[in-house]
């Protein structure tokens, strides 16, 4: 990223000739602005899970805060965050995909116990509390990738996701 951040990629799916189906990437601002290149022929969804809001586009014409979702194309993003802002860190998820391949979706959700989640959840972004799934567990700012099919019933319900008042994040689709 340049400017003053980080870029992380948390999962995806490719082709097999590598042509891009779908990723998200997890985006952390520092610094008062940052740009991130994306892939062109992609359109993108972001979602806020963490920090100070950033204003998103050329002038930071919108604002995007935690717990919102925003459509955006374009090949650039242009994030800006406030003269005055918390010394944390703000956090932004970006879900690329082409449609053409793939139509996955972000749904921020509440889990508790032993939910029953859509057959289709590709990743779990956990915001706070935890979830374990398939022996691994994921605690607040922690990801589950999930396979594209569990051992057993198939789909998430053969993983036995268990919940701890957990905000999460889901990839769906």
């Amino acid at each position: 990223m340049a400017g003053g951040g980080h870029v992380r990629e948390i999962c995806g799916h490719w082709g097999a000739g590598g042509e891009l189906h779908w990723m998200l990437q997890l985006v952390e601002l520092r610094r008062p602005e940052g740009v991130l290149h994306l892939p062109p022929d992609a359109a993108h969804t972001l979602a806020g899970i963490g920090g100070p809001q950033v204003g998103v586009g050329p002038g930071a014409a919108v604002g995007l805060r935690k717990e919102r979702v925003l459509h955006y194309a374009g090949a650039f993003l242009e994030l800006r965050r406030p003269q005055l802002r918390a010394a944390e860190l703000s956090r932004v998820l970006v879900l690329s995909s082409v449609p053409a391949r793939a139509t996955p979706a972000l749904v921020f959700s509440d889990l508790h116990g032993a939910p029953v989640l859509p057959d289709d959840v590709r990743a779990i972004v956990v915001r706070s509390g935890r979830v374990s799934a398939g022996g691994s567990t994921a605690t607040a700012m922690e990801a589950l990738v999930l396979p594209d099919e569990a051992p057993g019933e198939g789909g998430v319900s053969g993983l036995g996701v268990v919940a701890d008042d957990a905000r999460v994040l889901m990839v769906v689709g």
